[in-house]
Parts: C-alpha cells; sequence; structure tokens
C-alpha cells in the first residue's frame, strides 16, 4: 500500500516481514501428534503419520492424532492393500490393486493371454476419454498404456486408426518400436533395449499435436532411462481422424498389419490395458474375440531341453534348440561324425565336387584335433588338362599353426594360434574381398591379404591329403589327426552319404584310409613304458603309470630320494644318476680330507662354494700331488686362488678384490674363461658378479684330482661355516651315507667328527639394535639394520636430513626420514628450486603482456591503457563525461581516471550488477537461499529456524528440562534478595528519623554522658515547629 513518502506490504496469510519476505513456519507450534513429523507449506502444514507397529491401527487425521480403522473387515481382494482414510469424520479406505486387477475391491482381472496369431478389436467413444487412475494427468492427447509378456522378438502389440491415420505400438528385433502416422505428419520412436525376455513390462505411449512419447518400466528401467520421444512444434501438428475410434489389440486385418515392421500378432500376455487414459477390461470385449483370462505359461527352456548342446529359444507355446557345431537334432542330442585321417601312420585323403558357385566371397570351417604340427587340411583345385589340376587356396598346418595361401610359390598368411594341442579345435576361416580373417577360440584374426579368387560350381575340393603320388611335401605332408563337420559356406563336406533335408551335403567322391569316429593309434604296442611302468593310450599319444622309484616319460629316471637315503636332516636331491644330500657344516680349524679314489670322469674346469665367515685369511681347500698344486683360500678378505700344473713352469696365482669375510653368505665360482680350449685365463665370481681374472696368465684343468691316493684339504685354517663344496659338478658330503649309485663322488677319509649347520654364537638375543631396527647375525658379529631416518651402529642416532642442504630456496625443517622445505616467497617444489611463474593466472586486462618476476609479475600495458592492471583508459576518463554510474552510485575523478563507489548491494566497475548474498550458501542444514536488495532470507526445513537456519529445535525442546529448573531457583533467589533490601532499607530509614529528636528513654539511657549544650540544642525539625 502507498503510503506519503514511503508504502507498507500487506502480507498475504502465511507470510510477515517489512516486505513480506518471512514465510511463518506452521510447524512451529508442532502440530503433529503421535510420532508424525510435520512439512511446512504455504499459509498451511502437512502432517505424515508413521507407519504403524504390527497389530496395531495407524493414525490419521489432520494433526495425526485420530486412529484409523477404515481397512478393519475390509473387502479387497488379491493380495490388494488397503489404505485406511477419514474424510469429514468419517472412515473409510481405499484398495489399492496389484498389477493384473480392477475395481473398487480389486475384484475384476484385467490379464488374458493371446496364445495364438490372432487380435482383439473394439471400437472407443472419443468424446468420453478420462484420465481416471492414469499416471500421465497432464497429457491431452491420445495413448496408451499396458503390462505385457512374451517371448518372440517381433510382433504388432497395439494398433489405432486405418491406413491414412494411426498409431501402433509392436516388438521388433527384440525392442519396442512406436510409430504415429497422418497425411501431415509422421513421428516415429524406437527403444532397442531387449524387452522378448518373458518378463512383464510396462510401456507408455503418448500422442498429442506435436509429439510422441513412449515410456518403458520394467527390469533395468528405472528414472527416465527408458524414455524416448520425437516430434517438436515446429512440425506440422498431428490431427488423428475419426478412424481413431477402432483399436486392435495383438495385431490387425492384413492391410494395417503390413503398415508394421513386424508384420506379425501378438502371441504373450497382456494386462491393465488402458486406451485414452480408461481402462479397458477384457470382460468387455466383444463376444467373437478369441482371448484366455489370465497368463498360463510354460517354462519350455527349464529344465535346458537342448541337453547343453545348444540355445533354447522360448517360442511362447513350444520351443525351438539352435545347436552349437557339432550337435544337432530337435534336441541337439546328436553329434556329427568325426573321421580319422593317417591312421597308424596310413596315407589318407577325400576328394569333394563342388556343386554350386560359392564366389569369391566364402568361408571354410571345421573341428580338428591333432598332435602332428604339420598337414594338409584343405585345398581347393580348378580343373585342367593335368589330372592334378590349378591349385588356388591351400590350408595347412606349419608349426603347430594355421597357413593360408593362394599361390602355390607365394608368401602364405599365418594365424597367431597354436592349435596342435591334441585337443578338440574349431577353426572358421572367411575370405571376403581378398581380405582372410580367422576365428579361433572367440577372438578374431584379421592376417592379411590374397589375390582375389572364384570357387565355381565343378571345382575340387581336397581335404586331409592329396590323391596318388601327388605332391603335398609344400604344404606339410598328410594330415594326421582328426576332422570334424567341414563345411564350405553352408554346405558340409561328408563321407558317409549323411544327408538330411535341412542341410546342404557335398559328397565324397574319392577317399583312401579315412576311418568313421576320431580313432588314436595303439601307442602302446610298442611297450615304451619301462621299470613296470604301465602304459596308458591317449589320442595319438601315450602316458607311463610309473611305479614310486621312477619317473619321465617312460619312467627311465630313477628316483632315490624317494626312499630318504640321507640321515642327520640332509636335503636329498636326485642325479641323473644317483643323488646327493646336502648339509651346512660349521668348522673351527678341523679340517677334513676327501678322496675321489679316482673315480672322477672329467678333469676339473670349475669349483664352487659357499661360505659364510669373518676370517680375514684362511685356506678353504687344499691339494697336491708331486708337482701338481691347488689352493682355494681368503687372503685380506677376499678369495685368493693358486693352480699349478706340472706341465706349467710357472703357478698360476691371482686374488680378488670383492670382501667375502662380512659374516654373511656368499657364492662363489672359481672356472675357466673359456673350456674349449686347453689352456685359458681362470676367473673368480662371486655371487653372481665378475670379481677377478688371472688374464693375461693362463693354464689348462686340474686333472691330478683324479688319481687314486690324492687327498683334497677342506676347511684348513678356517674358522666358519660352509654349504655346498662342489668341484666339476661333483659334491663334497659333510656326512657319510650309504654308498650313492652315482660313479664320479668324493668320500671323506678317515674319521673326522663334522659338526652340522651352521651354528656362531647368538649375538642378537640381547636385541641390541634400538628404535625397532633389525638385528642381523652376522657370524660372531652383529649389524643393525635401522628403519629409515636412523643411522649409527646401534640406530640410535636421528638422521638429520637437513645435513646436505636440500632446500635451492628456502629453510629445511627435519623429521623423521624425510625433511620439509618451507620456500621463500616465489619458489616452490619439493626442493623449493621451482621459480612460481606469476604470469600463470595474471590479471592483466585488455591484452596487457605479463613479465613475471621474482614474487611478482609486471604488466606491460598497451598504449591505450595505464594502472597495475592495465586497466584504465589512457588517457583517463572523467565523471558524467565518459562514466556514469548505475544504481545510484557516485563517481569521482582519480589520478588513473574515474571510479565508481557502488551502493550497498551492488557491484561492478559501474555499480552495474547486484550482489547475489546467496553465493555463499550462508543456510545451514538444507535451507534455500532468497536473495534480496542487499541482504538475504532462508527458508529453512521442518525442524530448524533461525536467520540461517542454524537453530535446531529439537535441540531447544531437549534445553527445556533445563530452564524448568533452573528459572524457579533464579526466580526464588531474587525474591529473597528483595526481601532483604527491603528490610535492610526500612532499618536504616528508621534510624535515621530518630537522630536529633528528643526521646526521653534514650535520654535516661545515656545518662550522665548525655552534655548540656546537645540538651539545649533545638532540632532543626523543632524549629520548623
Amino acid at each position: 500500500m502507498d503510503k506519503i513518502n514511503g508504502y507498507v506490504c500487506a502480507c498475504p496469510v502465511g507470510f510477515l516481514g517489512k516486505l513480506c519476505e518471512l514465510d511463518v513456519n506452521e510447524c512451529e507450534s508442532e502440530p503433529c501428534q503421535n510420532g508424525g513429523w510435520c512439512e511446512d507449506g504455504s499459509a498451511s502444514y502437512t502432517c505424515h503419520c508413521p507407519e504403524p507397529q504390527p497389530g496395531e491401527l495407524p493414525w490419521g487425521g489432520e494433526n495425526c492424532d485420530v486412529k484409523l480403522y477404515g481397512c478393519v473387515g475390509h473387502k479387497c481382494q488379491n493380495e490388494a492393500t488397503c489404505l485406511p482414510k477419514i474424510e469429514d469424520g468419517k472412515h473409510g479406505h481405499e484398495c489399492l490393486c496389484p498389477h493384473g486387477f480392477y475395481d473398487d475391491h480389486c475384484s475384476t482381472r484385467t490379464t488374458f493371454s493371446l496364445p495364438t496369431h490372432g487380435f482383439i478389436h473394439f471400437q472407443v467413444a472419443l468424446k468420453e476419454r478420462t484420465r481416471r487412475e492414469v499416471e500421465h494427468q497432464d497429457h491431452q492427447g491420445f495413448g496408451v498404456q499396458l503390462r505385457f509378456r512374451t517371448t518372440l522378438p517381433k510382433m504388432l502389440l497395439f494398433f489405432r486408426g486405418d491406413m491414412d491415420n494411426y498409431l501402433l505400438l509392436e516388438v521388433v528385433n527384440n525392442g519396442l518400436h512406436a510409430k504415429a502416422f497422418s497425411e501431415e505428419s509422421e513421428m516415429d520412436v524406437t527403444f532397442p533395449e531387449p524387452v522378448g525376455d518373458g518378463d512383464w513390462r510396462d510401456v507408455h505411449v503418448l500422442l498429442d499435436t506435436n509429439s510422441l512419447v513412449l515410456i518403458l518400466r520394467g527390469p533395468n528401467c528405472q528414472g527416465h532411462r527408458c524414455t524416448v520421444t520425437d516430434g517438436s512444434a515446429e512440425e506440422p501438428p498431428f490431427q488423428p481422424s475419426e478412424a481413431f475410434a477402432n483399436v486392435y489389440i495383438g495385431g490387425a486385418p492384413n492391410e494395417l498389419l503390413q503398415l508394421s515392421m513386424s508384420g506379425e500378432g501378438f502371441t504373450g500376455c497382456i494386462e491393465d490395458l488402458l486406451v485414452d487414459s480408461k481402462y479397458i477390461l477384457p470382460q468387455t470385449f466383444p463376444g467373437d474375440q478369441s482371448y484366455e483370462l489370465g497368463c498360463s505359461k510354460t517354462e519350455w527352456c527349464k529344465p535346458d531341453p537342448c541337453n547343453g548342446h545348444g540355445h533354447c529359444v522360448d517360442l511362447w507355446t513350444s520351443y525351438q534348440c539352435d545347436c552349437y557345431r557339432p550337435f544337432y537334432g530337435e534336441s541337439c542330442a546328436e553329434e556329427l561324425l568325426s573321421w580319422t585321417y593317417s591312421h597308424e601312420d596310413t596315407r589318407s585323403f577325400s576328394v569333394y565336387n563342388v556343386g554350386k558357385n560359392h564366389g569369391s566371397n566364402f568361408n571354410v570351417s571345421f573341428f580338428l584335433r591333432t598332435l602332428k604340427p604339420e598337414g594338409l587340411l584343405f585345398q581347393l583345385r580348378r580343373p585342367t588338362v593335368r589330372d592334378e589340376g590349378e591349385v588356388y587356396f591351400s590350408i595347412y598346418l606349419k608349426m603347430g599353426r594355421v597357413f593360408v595361401s593362394s599361390l602355390p610359390n607365394g608368401t602364405p598368411l599365418i594365424a597367431p594360434v597354436f592349435v596342435t594341442t591334441g585337443e578338440k579345435q574349431f577353426i572358421f576361416m572367411e575370405v571376403k574381398n581378398g581380405h582372410v580373417v580367422v576365428d579361433h577360440a572367440g577372438l578374431n584374426y584379421g592376417i592379411g591379404e590374397i589375390p582375389k579368387m572364384t570357387v565355381n560350381s565343378g571345382d575340387q575340393a581336397h581335404i586331409g591329403g592329396l590323391p596318388k603320388n601327388w605332391d603335398s611335401d609344400k604344404w606339410g605332408g598328410h594330415f594326421k589327426g582328426c576332422l570334424q563337420d567341414f563345411r564350405l559356406d553352408s554346405v558340409h563336406l561328408d563321407l558317409d552319404g549323411w544327408s538330411n533335408s535341412n542341410r546342404k551335403v557335398y559328397l565324397s567322391s574319392n577317399a583312401k584310409n579315412v576311418k568313421e569316429g576320431c580313432i588314436s593309434d595303439d601307442t602302446c604296442k610298442t611297450n615304451p613304458c619301462q621299470n613296470g611302468g604301465k602304459c596308458i593310450i591317449t589320442f595319438n599319444d601315450f602316458i607311463c603309470s610309473c611305479l614310486e622309484q621312477y619317473t619321465g616319460k617312460t619312467c627311465e629316471t630313477r628316483m632315490w630320494c624317494v626312499s630318504d637315503p640321507c640321515v642327520n636332516g640332509g636335503h636329498c636331491v636326485d642325479l641323473l644318476d644317483g643323488y646327493e644330500c646336502l648339509h651346512n657344516a660349521t668348522f673351527e680349524n678341523n679340517p677334513v680330507q676327501y678322496s675321489s679314489g679316482g673315480s672322477l670322469a672329467e678333469p676339473i674346469s670349475y669349483i664352487y662354494l659357499e661360505l659364510r665367515t669373518r676370517s680375514e685369511n684362511a685356506v678353504l681347500l687344499r691339494a697336491t700331488s708331486s708337482s701338481d698344486m691347488l689352493i682355494v683360500g681368503l687372503m685380506d678378505f677376499s678369495v685368493w686362488v693358486e693352480i699349478h700344473s706340472g706341465n706349467n713352469a710357472e703357478t698360476l696365482t691371482f686374488k680378488g678384490s670383492f670382501q667375502v669375510a662380512d659374516g654373511r653368505w656368499h657364492r662363489v665360482n672359481i672356472s675357466m674363461a673359456d673350456k674349449t680350449q686347453k689352456v685359458s685365463p681362470w676367473v673368480i665370481t662371486v655371487d653372481g658378479l665378475k670379481d677377478a681374472s688371472s688374464k693375461p696368465r693362463q693354464t689348462g684343468t686340474i686333472g691330478f684330482l683324479s688319481k687314486k691316493g690324492v687327498m683334497l684339504t677342506v676347511a684348513e685354517s678356517f674358522i666358519g661355516c660352509l654349504g655346498a663344496v662342489r668341484l666339476e659338478g661333483i659334491y663334497l658330503p659333510f656326512a657319510e651315507a650309504s654308498r650313492a649309485p652315482q660313479i664320479s663322488q668324493f668320500h671323506l677319509v678317515g674319521k673326522t667328527k663334522i659338526r652340522l649347520g651352521c651354528f656362531s654364537a647368538p649375538v642378537c638375543e640381547s636385541n641390541p639394535c634400538l628404535n625397532e631396527a633389525t638385528c642381523e647375525d652376522l657370524f660372531n658379529k652383529y649389524g643393525c639394520v635401522c628403519l629409515a631416518g636412523w643411522e649409527g651402529e646401534h640406530c640410535e642416532t636421528d638422521t638429520d636430513d637437513c645435513a646436505t642442504r636440500p632446500c635451492v630456496y628456502g629453510s629445511c625443517k627435519d623429521s623423521l626420514a624425510s625433511f620439509e622445505c618451507h620456500c621463500d616467497p616465489g619458489y616452490a617444489g619439493k626442493h623449493c628450486n621451482e621459480d612460481i611463474n606469476e604470469c600463470e593466472h595474471h590479471a592483466c586486462e585488455h591484452g596487457g603482456t605479463c613479465q613475471d618476476g621474482p614474487n611478482m609479475y609486471t604488466c606491460v600495458c598497451p598504449k591505450d591503457y595505464r594502472g597495475p592492471r592495465c586497466q584504465w583508459k589512457y588517457p583517463p576518463i572523467q565523471c558524467n563525461k565518459d562514466v556514469k554510474c548505475a544504481n545510484d552510485g557516485l563517481c569521482h575523478d582519480g589520478p588513473w581516471g574515474a571510479n565508481c563507489t557502488c551502493m550497498p548491494g551492488f557491484t561492478g566497475s559501474r555499480c552495474e550488477m547486484e550482489i547475489d548474498e546467496c553465493v555463499s550458501n550462508p543456510c545451514q542444514n538444507g535451507g534455500s537461499c532468497l536473495d534480496r536488495y542487499n541482504m538475504f532470507f532462508c527458508e529453512c526445513p521442518p525442524g530448524y529456524s533461525g536467520p540461517t537456519c542454524d537453530n535446531n529445535k529439537l535441540a531447544y525442546k531437549e534445553g527445556i528440562p533445563w530452564l524448568m529448573i533452573t528459572m524457579p531457583l533464579l526466580c526464588l533467589f531474587t525474591v529473597i534478595l528483595i526481601i532483604c533490601l527491603t528490610f535492610m532499607v526500612l532499618t536504616a530509614r528508621k534510624k535515621r528519623q530518630s537522630e536529633g529528636a528528643y526521646n526521653p528513654s534514650a535520654q535516661e539511657l545515656a545518662g550522665a554522658r548525655l552534655e548540656m549544650d546537645s540538651m539545649l540544642k533545638v532540632p532543626p525539625e523543632e524549629r520548623l515547629i
């Protein structure tokens, strides 16, 4: 309402405030009872009543304060849900029907089935359309809604109209298709996802003048994912004719059926049919229509009638088995014969006359089973004057793979698959415009191109080999194995005269040594298994079931370790000619001696040993014989070798550099560099790395150890552990055992006691390592393996990660196993070595060029602009002349031109933009922000209030009991305080009134102490009298 120099807002019901900006929260009074929650509305509220407990009546009414008993003794049928209600104080109920039922009590079935290709025809009155109980209440046009169930991939569900003006719905390629057609307009929508799986689908088709909408609900269709629309306001409007009164369900007359893409009637079940939002019940269909109430369906494919050899297709009233190759028959129970080629190494082949033209695009497919890596599989030849004809296409095996060639001397194509495994393999090969594609195990391989060719009638196909003495070696010779279900395109190439009316067959015109079935050679007839092994035939091969002590393809290898011949916990290792028992041993200057007894078959060209020691100097191996000598030891913690052969004048001496006496296990190998030469340098290898070489000095093998009586001394002046020690691969045992069967051996000499196992002082038992470090036993000494960030002998020192000054432009802060750099301004990166390019996010305006600097940037402005960011025009603009501030902004002339100072609520260089106070999302707890001039308001959700919805009403309620206790106590304390103050004031006033007045009683009490002059003084009060 307009006022003098102002206005007043008269707010509608439900709003308050100077601008009527405050929505009154009608839920603040908590009107909902019995656990109901309140939803605020405009000048109203709605109570949502809680779900009832089992066995209890629900609450209802405006405030959830009335027990609803409308469903007591209800008449809802067929498992319908009863919904109680109260209207004008009268209790009642509503029945929510499940799919397939209708009417007030859900007693009428809406489900019907069309078991055969027929249709139902009825008419609707176009002027009587209603939208009762329909989801799309805003739809003003025509439409159909129904639920259907079928397993067939194409059929007509619904047709309405005539040939010139119609709406149809159909299943095409297992998807849905709807179309609206008239002389002026045509709209078409398609939903391609499969719907013919036997599940119920809910489909809506809505048609108005400018759009056609298809909506599908069912499995995998939630929300708007399954909505398809066609049409726009720019296209001519759709005008239905009077023929739209004719409705056909499940098919249509032939002339109308031809307008559909499916061209076939519906077979399946339909329910909940609505036309123009009006229920159409099957009970109202004309009496001459063919249908059945309900939906009875036989699950033809459960259990699988195809015996697992095919895909069962449910045809609703029957089923069909699409058999996998090589099976066939009504239930895929029969299997095409296999044929065996080159059985028992005979020469086999079969020849077929091509009975029709297959053109230049064809395919060849078959199953094969073979172990032979070479052989001709398939070959096409043209007839010529010569008997052999002209070869123009071949498929053959080579190196276990499939090769393809078109010319005898051409470069073949190779499929990258290995097929000669002895297992059945399926090969599909297609030639299309010269391109060859091979399909194997579900994978396609494009293997290249061949010259274009044509397969004509009268050509010959050869399988498995070639007849007579024709040369087939260039294609791998004759194929050995089994072939099955061989086809050229869809034509079978067979041998036994098998025929089937549903399949085309080329019969063999010539065949030799081809056996029916897939038969293996008798691979056990030569008794290949040795040492009591039992021979078992596999496909063109055999396996031997060996006794426990033998192994190998023919049980030829003895397994000695099965009998556990090793004592004292030794680890048994089988050799080709025997076994050996492996031990570790500890030595403390107690050498042992070995002798080969002349059993060595070869001279020594390499020595291998495993050791663990802390000895600086030691002798590991020593042997002498006349002028021959071998010494392997340690000198200054490294490996040292001396070899002298009687044939050489000087001794070969050389030393490694790797430190091996560190208490850890090491593997040392000393060998000739070139064993093929009579003499060669020797090399030392430690832990797989080359340590030293005797080059240029060289010598030959060490042969004197094979002499009888030559002793090899081990661990002389040595403290430590030895593992495996081998000379030319022959093991030096640390424990005597029963004589192993191998010829070449070393034997212990004497009865020296060897301590088996590697033992040293328990240096780690005292846990000497700190800070969770790992103690490492280094043979009578320990070492600490520190965690990251620690160092020192016992890992007791925190590593100073800042000692290396890793921060280039910044300060370093040390932390455990890490550091942190605090970078100087303008620098970044883990090591503060990256100069930040401030120009990446520069604010230079009007085409200004940014120049990077340390922790800053500079804008180089074009000639018409100035300022730190080139934001001001040059020469400077002036108020009123060049600049006018919007929204009452004030203009000020400055050194760089005019500037606007904006009124509250506005921003921008010219105050042209209103500030959106809601950008910062000030409203809490889900509140909605309303932007206003220089302010905002929050619409709070139920349960919250306050300027920013930050007050929780529930928390406020929970605080009331504390206030109920605190407030009375505070009031009582206040009353007591007031009484006390009143008493003190009255007492003070009474005392003051008695001062200076004549009081005989007081005089008597004062007695002689009262002075005369004070007695004769007249008080001021008495003078007034």
